[in-house]
């Protein structure tokens, strides 16, 4: 019997490091969990560095983290429900910009009680999202070149109703008073982000929708055999990210007490990108997942105030983010292949 018969020399295709269940294991654990352990290190590294640890380690601290990502947050999770069923929505920056203004001004110039105002941010959004899906799905348009264009015009709209002006003033206290406070050291707004995640994850892992939408984003053409309803289904996304795009509109205001007509594709859509691809590098490798986008975005965080308390300028958030997301597709892309999911790159 030879060496290779006897399993002393690694023969084709058998890895040098062995193939243990063990081992197996330990790469299993790590492809999942690489980026939590990454988070966790960056987190013991900042709070242990000289230069950085007197700051980075305190309570307000990581209090400021949470709350700063908040809206962020739920602008990501608005970007991945239509990226699972294989689209895009650059939309939803513009969306959240918008709904910002739409409560903003309700309240400030047309004097719309809180709820009623919220109710109408929310309707808009998903009008937008509706809009979206319609020229998506039935219309047959590349869904980049759909939410883009609808993202410009929205952004146009913005500039043209504020003049470029903030709406600093009506903003009642009993808006902002609702995120800006704690419940049991954690803030408001955190525990709203939490609430939408939550939603987004059992609308995603417990409903027939979930698994009809996961379906579409693998192989649409097998989905439309097997009966799946593949335009409402692509339609329903949509109208899904514009509403939670919205939510984070209207937390934003509720945060800051004043609609800003800021730019959302520079301003949201981005980070929440980045943290879409790479939070689809963990948790469920190769699928985008919505308690990966959340550790994605605390990682991109965390890694970015440490930064800045290290001293680097402010541009090092544009390029981390950019990066982030290049490299975060190529890996989502390559974990995608190997677990035989469609990703949309």
């Amino acid at each position: 019997m030879t060496e290779r018969q006897q399993g002393t020399v690694p023969g084709r295709g058998q890895s040098l490091l062995g193939d243990s269940p063990s081992t197996k294991l330990a790469l299993r654990l790590v492809e999942r969990f690489g980026l939590v352990i990454l988070l966790l290190g960056v987190i013991v590294f900042f709070s242990a560095w000289s230069k950085t640890g007197l700051y980075f380690h305190t309570r307000t601290n990581f209090r400021n983290i949470v709350s700063n990502e908040s809206v962020i947050a739920v602008v990501a999770l608005a970007s991945v429900l239509p990226l699972i069923g294989g689209n895009f929505d650059l939309s939803v920056g513009a969306t959240a910009v918008f709904a910002d203004i739409v409560a903003g001004a309700a309240m400030s110039h047309h004097h719309i009680p809180v709820g009623v105002a919220v109710l109408l941010a929310l309707a808009f959004g998903a009008a937008i999202g509706l809009v979206n899906g319609l020229v998506v799905a039935k219309a047959g348009v590349n869904a980049l070149i759909a939410t883009l264009g609808s993202a410009t015009v929205i952004q146009g709209l913005v500039q043209w109703y504020t003049n470029g002006l903030p709406i600093a003033t009506g903003i009642p206290g009993s808006l902002t008073n609702v995120v800006t406070h704690r419940w049991l050291g954690v803030p408001r707004i955190a525990v709203f982000m939490i609430v939408a995640a939550g939603i987004a994850w059992y609308v995603l892992a417990q409903t027939p929708y979930g698994r009809y939408l996961q379906s579409v984003g693998s192989n649409r053409a097998a989905a439309r055999l097997v009966g799946i309803h593949v335009d409402r289904v692509v339609v329903i996304s949509f109208v899904l990210a514009g509403t939670f795009a919205a939510v984070a509109g209207v937390l934003q205001l509720a945060e800051n007490g004043t609609a800003v007509p800021q730019n959302g594709l520079a301003i949201y859509l981005l980070p929440a990108l980045a943290a879409a691809f790479l939070g689809a590098t963990t948790i469920r490798p190769g699928r985008f997942n919505v308690l990966g986008t959340l550790v994605a975005i605390f990682f991109i965080a965390c890694t970015v105030q440490g930064l800045n308390y290290a001293g680097v300028t402010s541009w090092v958030q544009d390029v981390f983010n950019g990066t982030a997301l290049v490299l975060a597709v190529a890996l989502t892309a390559l974990l995608g292949r190997r677990s035989g999911g469609r990703v949309v790159t």
